[in-house]
């Protein structure tokens, strides 16, 4: 064996080949693995900046109006801090609203093992295709 030559050796079904992979290429799939960590960290996320975003602007609407309240027909300064409270959820929402890229997901790179790929000639999108061209038909 040559320098860079074994350095992993796996079993496929049972059988006893041998796959022999490199130095370069065992460091390219932990990288890989890695990436692929890293970008399903970035979509949970992206996934709870996606339902923050919203609900915190509403729970801003909502604070100041109440802020507004109570100084208009109360006088009451209890309704500044209702008001300095809208202005710190609706930076964090804004905050939040541009740290939303994913970058990862931008390079392809997609995270989770549960999206699955279809090829357009696929028994699957066929089967898809005639089921809804039936109900048209109907």
């Amino acid at each position: 064996m040559s320098t860079g030559e074994l350095v992993e050796e796996r079993k496929l079904d049972g059988k006893e080949p041998k796959v022999s992979l490199t130095a370069e290429q065992i460091a390219a799939k932990k990288q890989r693995q890695a990436a692929e960590l890293a970008a399903e960290k970035a979509e949970v996320w992206q996934s709870i900046s996606a339902l923050y975003i919203p609900l915190s602007l509403f729970l801003s609407c909502v604070s100041f109006s109440a802020g507004a309240f109570l100084l208009y027909n109360y006088q009451e300064p209890a309704g500044w801090g209702f008001i300095v409270l809208t202005v710190a959820i609706a930076l964090s929402a804004f905050i939040a609203l541009f740290r939303f890229q994913n970058k990862f997901r931008a390079q392809g790179i997609v995270g989770g093992k549960d999206t699955e790929m279809i090829k357009p000639g696929s028994a699957k999108v066929e089967a898809e295709s005639e089921a809804s061209d039936q109900a048209v038909e109907e």
